[in-house]
């Protein structure tokens, strides 16, 4: 299995909107592109995170398709709401925002 951790910091009055285009995301990538699943959660100081899991990266990387920009072989509700997400964090850069970690999944108790 693969993971993959996002780590962003979100102005307060953009937390639920962007928690709505990442709602739609995961469940399209769930629903359509292979992945197992996604939680997104904000710590005590205020930081969020979201993990997702993959059968392997191999299939990470062809459900998501495009470095930047999401590719045009998504759908346009997706595309758009990822491009909102991203223009989101880029509003906040100011905040402390994080490179993403990908991992691969050695033991897993977490689904068991």
């Amino acid at each position: 299995m693969f993971a993959v951790i996002y780590r962003f910091s979100l102005q307060p009055e953009q937390e639920n909107i962007y928690q709505t285009y990442w709602t739609q995301v995961a469940h399209y990538f769930v629903e359509q592109r292979g992945a197992i699943g996604s939680c997104l959660h904000k710590g005590e100081d205020n930081l969020w995170v979201a993990y997702s899991r993959w059968p392997d990266k191999a299939t990470r990387d062809n459900a998501w398709p495009g470095k930047e920009a999401p590719s045009d072989t998504l759908p346009l509700n997706i595309r758009e709401a990822i491009e909102k997400m991203q223009q989101i964090k880029k509003s906040n850069q100011d905040l402390p925002q994080f490179d993403e970690i990908c991992l691969d999944v050695i033991e897993d108790l977490l689904l068991n």
